[in-house]
């Protein structure tokens, strides 16, 4: 996989989409602990590669039809936009950049167990407002530069159109990001 793009397996262009934004961000919550945000904002879907679609194409589902993806424009999965929890992480005590370093992350392995949707760390709008879950957050940390590295695994659930299993994947690399310093937030 390419750095800086995410993929969507199955969808019409296996090569991915270049990312336009993101940002990892940190806070100091009252519990005493750390907690990480993450917004990413993808380029428009056909960005570097237009597809030629025709109304008698036959897909097998919205998913493989690069009409559908057209419509919706750009991803973005947020844990800020939409108000959902981001993610706790550490103690305030031992957060630092070499803490990170091989941190691996399971983010809200079992959403079926959630009684609201709204509780999951992020929210994706992909191809309408969806859902996503059953994240794996890998942080490699490059000390020398003190910038991140991060592979990002997840499953969409296109709640969108009524469907809430998690059964499409999708993966993120990002590389040269800034360590997060967190901001305490007042009540």
């Amino acid at each position: 996989m390419n750095q800086n793009r995410i993929y969507f397996k199955g969808n019409p262009w296996p090569e991915g989409h270049p990312i336009k934004r993101f940002e990892l961000s940190s806070r100091i919550e009252d519990d005493g602990y750390v907690w990480i945000d993450i917004t990413l904002e993808s380029e428009n879907y056909y960005s570097e590669r237009d597809i030629d679609d025709d109304e008698d194409d036959d897909y097998e589902s919205d998913w493989s039809a690069p009409i559908v993806w057209g419509n919706y424009h750009r991803c973005t999965i947020s844990s800020t936009k939409w108000g959902n929890s981001g993610v706790k992480l550490c103690k305030v005590d031992e957060y630092c950049l070499s803490y990170l370093d091989g941190l691996e992350l399971s983010v809200d392995p079992k959403p079926e167990e959630v009684d609201d949707w709204e509780e999951l760390a992020f929210h994706i709008y992909l191809l309408g407002h969806d859902a996503v879950a059953k994240h794996k957050i890998k942080f490699n940390v490059d000390e020398t530069r003190s910038k991140i590295n991060i592979d990002w695994v997840g499953k969409i659930a296109q709640a969108y159109i009524g469907s809430y299993d998690f059964d499409r994947d999708f993966s993120i690399c990002i590389s040269d990001v800034d360590f997060p310093v967190p901001v305490i937030l007042e009540k």
